[in-house]
């Protein structure tokens, strides 16, 4: 029996290499060794729970396609393993919703906006198995996806620009199990025509949209990085993920729902559904029409259109669904037509680098325009090294870092003078209104926490820059000190000392993105910039203040030892920020202070080494034994932290 079914597979393995023109025994080989490389050699350790995985794990929004060749390679292999044992699943990808959900039917309409994707899918992309394919685009993507997913055609409508583009479709559809398909007219334009798309169905409707370019859907089976431990999605498969979707939705409050926003493994996870703020790909989503809702309709760019239906569903509802374990494969960089199309001048065909040229400038005004219009759920650009990741960056706990309950609490001391705003900017009536009311008159940080100013409230304060610090204290506790006087060069000129201004607005690590930086006194700043005159002469307020500044990744606590050091000569911290300490005077320039520190702590641990050598002299046998195991102990210590020295500086 064994036997019969391994023949059975083999004909089919043959059957299907020789519809793609390959050779049999290269498809068999393909069949045997590509689950085994999926297979663990260890049992997999228990994973956290799904609400430990939500509230820990950071998301990736990246949205990374798989254009590159080798990406192609694996796609052809992939297509021919789609049958997967449990044997071969982590145990939580045992679990996903496609095999264990029980949700209920429902009705719902599939709506494909697609342009120009009637033309041979030879004529539209470069991928090396449609070389030779004659088949309509869409035919070979999208619609030949949901055929396999035994999707009814009732449930599918195309929506087109005009009524010339329907009847390319009709043509190119006849013969097909797809001639039969509604097509409707919609409008022209990415954007416009998903929101003609919110607008055609009534509200309630539970709308699915899929782009034209969709090749397959892909499952993450196992935990890894590399396209091994994916799969395609089992036939008969997606329907079951629609039902199970609006079930989420209904349990958790939310109007929309998409998949993985990267199509790579290594951001991909084997279980589990964020309900962050994050990107929702076009290529495959659900929601539930509310057109009577103006605020949730695009009006930006073509480029970042699932940016912006996004957060607008998150600004209103405070959640959007991703499945984490599936992601659609599509390329929408390389095929043409579609929102490519856009992109060409007419009447001349440019390359998918041009194109890639233009799509990118669009896609970064778009970016820039929802973070002025969602400043507190959208940052600024991000420039990604790779043209295809979207470069909208989502703030994915739905505020900037340190703005929400998670705080960035100031490492203040109480003797730090600063200053309140006397406007309280608080509501009106609460407890928090009354508690600024007292101490908004404070001189110092003592005064304040005596006049009532909790913890909470000075993280809250400091972060929304509510309150400021016009003189940092340099008495502090140390237990290391170092004598290294600098050489000054006082005829060194900064262009951040020109203005009239007594502060100088500078951004530290502990801040949130919010904040306008840290007050620190123009005097104080220019001692620390004389001792390295290269690292400041050139800098603006502007880059003083900015995220990636100077001095932006140094602690509070390390920047008053530096100003400390810069006015006296003695450089003191505590033991336990000796790292930080040396981070900071390595990104100064201030290699040869960087060195004695990391000597100075070589030297303390070599001394503290020979003190219980001292004290088993006087112990006797019993005393000189337990003096010999501290010693090989204090030792491997002391190796240990000279091999990390030794490291961190050939970074």
């Amino acid at each position: 029996m064994a036997h019969a079914r391994a023949v059975r597979a083999g004909r089919a393995r043959a059957g299907s290499a020789a519809g793609q023109r390959r050779p049999v025994r290269r498809a068999v080989k393909r069949k045997r060794v590509a689950p085994q490389a999926a297979r663990p050699k260890r049992s997999p350790k228990a994973p956290p729970t799904a609400q430990a995985a939500e509230e820990s794990d950071e998301e990736s929004t990246d949205d990374e396609d798989s254009d590159d060749e080798e990406m192609e390679k694996w796609e052809e292999k992939l297509l021919e393993m789609e049958e997967v044992l449990p044997r071969d699943m982590h145990p939580r990808a045992r679990e996903a919703p496609h095999l264990v959900s029980k949700a209920k039917k429902v009705p719902y309409e599939l709506a494909i906006p697609t342009y120009q994707r009637w033309m041979p899918v030879c004529q539209m992309s470069k991928k090396h198995r449609f070389r030779k394919c004659k088949m309509p685009f869409i035919l070979a993507h999208t619609l030949g996806m949901l055929s396999r997913q035994r999707i009814p055609v009732s449930r599918v409508t195309l929506f087109v620009a005009n009524e010339t583009e329907r009847g390319h479709y009709r043509k190119a559809l006849q013969d097909s199990a797809w001639e039969k398909v509604r097509i409707e007219l919609s409008v022209l334009g990415n954007k416009n025509s998903r929101n003609f798309i919110m607008k055609f169905f009534p509200a309630g409707t539970y709308v699915v949209s899929i782009d034209d370019d969709v090749e397959r859907i892909s499952w993450k089976i196992q935990e890894g990085m590399t396209h091994h431990v994916l799969r395609t999605l089992p036939p008969g498969s997606l329907e079951t993920i629609i039902f199970d979707a609006y079930k989420q939705m209904r349990d958790h409050k939310a109007f929309l729902w998409g998949v993985s926003t990267s199509q790579n493994a290594r951001h991909m996870k084997t279980y589990g559904i964020s309900k962050r703020n994050g990107l929702v790909n076009g290529y495959l989503n659900g929601y539930i029409s509310r057109p009577q809702c103006k605020e949730l309709f695009r009006t930006l760019s073509d480029a970042t259109e699932d940016s912006e239906f996004a957060v607008r569903h998150f600004a209103k509802d405070g959640v959007v669904l991703r499945y984490r374990m599936y992601a659609g494969i599509t390329s929408p960089y390389l095929n043409r037509g579609g929102l490519q199309k856009k992109f060409e001048v007419k009447g001349e065909r440019i390359s998918a680098e041009q194109r890639s040229e233009a799509r990118k400038k669009e896609e970064r005004w778009g970016a820039l325009e929802l973070h002025r219009m969602f400043p507190k759920l959208i940052g600024l650009p991000k420039k990604r090294r790779d043209k295809k990741t979207m470069e909208v960056c989502f703030y994915s706990m739905g505020y900037p870092p340190g703005e929400g309950k998670k705080r960035i609490a100031p490492q203040l001391m109480d003797t730090d003078r600063v200053r309140y705003w006397q406007q309280n900017p608080k509501v009106l009536g609460c407890h928090a209104y009354k508690l600024y009311e007292g101490y908004k008159t404070a001189r110092t940080l003592r005064e304040a926490v005596s006049l009532g100013a909790r913890p909470i409230d000075l993280a809250h304060d400091y972060n929304w820059g509510f309150l400021s610090v016009v003189d940092l204290s340099l008495d502090f506790p140390y237990e290391v000190e170092l004598q290294e006087p600098g050489k000054r060069q006082a005829a060194a000129h900064f262009f951040w000392a020109k203005s009239s201004e007594k502060f100088v607005k500078v951004r530290i690590k502990e801040m949130s993105l919010g904040h306008g930086g840290l007050d620190i006194k123009k005097e104080s700043l220019q001692l620390l910039a004389e001792k390295v005159p290269d690292r400041f002469r050139k800098l603006t307020p502007e880059d003083l203040r900015k995220e990636g500044g100077l001095l932006s990744k140094m602690p509070l606590v390390v920047l008053r030892s530096l100003l400390r050091w810069a006015k006296t000569g003695s450089l003191r911290y505590e033991r336990r920020k000796t790292w930080a300490v040396y981070d900071a005077l390595k990104v100064l320039g201030l290699t040869w202070l960087a060195r004695r520190v990391k000597q100075r702590e070589v030297e303390e641990a070599k001394a503290a080494d020979k003190e219980p050598k001292r004290r088993a002299r006087s112990l006797g046998k019993m005393g000189q034994a337990t003096a010999r195991k501290r010693q090989a102990k204090r030792g491997k210590q002391v190796t240990k932290v000279m091999k990390q020295h030794v490291k961190r500086s050939r970074r």
